[in-house]
């Protein structure tokens, strides 16, 4: 009898212990799924890339970059971040298909295309005498010639097979006067492009300059 009522409260007790187990289990269990769309895993990683371009660890940046555009390919933001890291990263061709994929997404971004361009002219120039040139080039449109005549020098300086900058550096010297020099800037330019009219008739006016000077 004493052995009955043993087994009969010890069962009673083993149930009691088994609902208190599943309890604890689903108390411990969230009321939503931990399943993640696409949308939001690529957001995630767009977040991390973000953060650690942040703190100056642009290598790892881009790889984070990658699985957000891999995950999502219209995920033009992520687009951005990731020509933009390799960009500043002097990746110049991977900067320029990336700067492509957001033209590809969005044709009127003129951010994105000037950017490729850019990028495009890194490659062919120097970064350097690039940003030299261009600095040149916003001095020369402003009507500030005596700014902008160094500023192609030195992209010269820094690229003496720049053709573009001997052109500029030309027109800015006709601009100042000084049409000695100007002969010799169209001069070089004139070597890369022998059938440039428009440069042949600046020389023209150059040598004419020069030769009043005399």
């Amino acid at each position: 009898m004493v052995f009955k009522r043993f087994w009969f409260w010890g069962l009673i007790l083993l149930v009691v212990l088994s609902f208190s187990a599943v309890w604890a289990v689903e108390e411990v269990q969230p009321p939503y799924s931990f399943d993640v769309t696409a949308e939001g895993y690529a957001q995630v990683m767009f977040d991390q890339g973000y953060n650690l371009y942040q703190e100056g660890r642009k290598e790892e940046a881009i790889q984070f970059f990658i699985e957000a555009v891999s995950t999502k390919p219209n995920f033009i933001k992520a687009w951005k971040w990731l020509a933009r890291t390799y960009q500043e990263e002097g990746m110049y061709d991977e900067a320029i298909w990336a700067w492509g994929k957001v033209l590809e997404l969005a044709p009127d971004d003129n951010h994105a295309a000037y950017f490729r361009e850019k990028c495009e002219n890194y490659k062919k120039y120097g970064k350097a005498a690039w940003d030299s040139f261009e600095e040149g080039i916003v001095a020369y449109q402003s009507g500030d010639y005596f700014s902008a005549i160094p500023l192609f020098e030195e992209a010269i300086r820094n690229n003496p097979e720049f053709d573009k900058a001997y052109y500029f550096l030309g027109a800015a010297l006709i601009k100042v006067e000084d049409y000695h020099r100007a002969v010799w800037a169209f001069e070089k330019y004139l070597t890369f492009h022998p059938d440039d009219e428009k440069a042949q008739y600046f020389l023209k006016v150059a040598q004419k300059g020069a030769a009043n000077l005399q």
